[in-house]
């Protein structure tokens, strides 16, 4: 039995496009020849939700690891802590950034002031492009970061969080706090979120006692190196970035040209 995990975002779904009735098919396949079968993405679990349902999917490593579901349950959740949020928030204020943090199903910040509500304008319109992202998460979800609520510093900080978005970032470079994490540019706004899926992987591992030789990933972004790197078996699609491509142990087709399939069939896994 393999353990398989599957990065959403440029991987199972193309960008700007429904995941391919192949990737469905393959899945299923995967799952019948007793295969586990796990979701890894940077997506938050609100927004996985509807995928893990459609796929008949129980299990997955969300937030970039931060989130683990074992049979449709949490069973595992890490957020920021207050003294990291409130260190980046001193310095956005600093250099007049905004800070969004990214909650279940909302976005808050303790920002009260004017300049806000051009860039959610922005970011409604940006969200009707096909090629909208939030961090490493493709615009299908763009909804969920445009309902921003106000709230007092103190109320700010101790939402649990596992995303932040910068507003009014050309300053972004300066806050030193941030050189640890990975940031993600987008047009009009900044991201960071968790990076280590791999700590997600490990933690699968030691609960089923799992051979490393035994997982198998699948994925195309820069948030996918973790585990790209932890693993032996790590599968990049046609339309992975070179970084991904360049640590792969097997380049398989794009992901909107039956890639996922065809890696599992050259294998004789389906």
């Amino acid at each position: 039995m393999k353990y398989f995990f599957f990065d959403i975002d440029g991987t199972l779904k193309p960008y700007g496009q429904k995941i391919p009735q192949s990737a469905k098919e393959t899945i299923n396949r995967l799952q019948k020849e007793g295969h586990k079968i796990f979701l890894a993405t940077g997506r938050r679990k609100n927004e996985i939700r509807k995928i893990m349902s459609n796929m008949s999917i129980d299990n997955a490593v969300c937030s970039g690891g931060a989130t683990i579901i074992i049979d449709n349950k949490v069973e595992k959740e890490e957020f920021f802590s207050q003294y990291e949020l409130r260190n980046i928030l001193y310095e956005c204020k600093k250099y007049n950034v905004i800070m969004v943090s990214v909650g279940e199903g909302r976005c808050y910040t303790s920002y009260n002031g004017l300049r806000l509500k051009p860039y959610i304008l922005l970011m409604k319109l940006y969200s009707r492009c096909k090629k909208f992202r939030v961090g490493s998460v493709e615009g299908g979800c763009g909804a969920n970061y445009t309902d921003i609520k106000t709230l007092s510093e103190e109320e700010f900080l101790n939402q649990p969080t596992q995303k932040i978005i910068f507003f009014n970032s050309r300053h972004i470079e300066k806050i030193d706090y941030l050189n640890n994490y990975t940031i993600y540019n987008e047009r009009i706004w900044r991201t960071i979120e968790f990076d280590f899926k791999e700590k997600g992987i490990e933690y699968i591992i030691k609960k089923y006692d799992v051979d490393i030789n035994d997982i198998v990933v699948f994925g195309d972004g820069i948030n996918d190196i973790g585990m790209f790197k932890y693993v032996k078996n790590s599968i990049a699609m046609g339309n992975s970035c070179e970084e991904i491509k360049d640590i792969a142990s097997f380049i398989t087709k794009k992901s909107n040209e039956d890639g996922i399939e065809y890696a599992c069939k050259y294998f004789g896994w389906i």
